[in-house]
């Protein structure tokens, strides 16, 4: 894969993120996925 394609599915995977995390706000299923992600970091740390 060439420079630009890369930037392309970069850019479209960021957006398809700050997505999810928006739609997990607009529904208040934030704070499971806070959850989540303490229970998942919390064991490496």
């Amino acid at each position: 894969m060439d420079v630009p394609e890369r930037r392309v599915i970069g850019a479209l995977l960021l957006l398809l993120g700050v997505s999810f995390l928006a739609v997990g706000v607009y529904t208040g299923q934030l704070d499971e996925v806070v959850k989540m992600l303490e229970k998942a970091f919390g064991t490496v740390v």
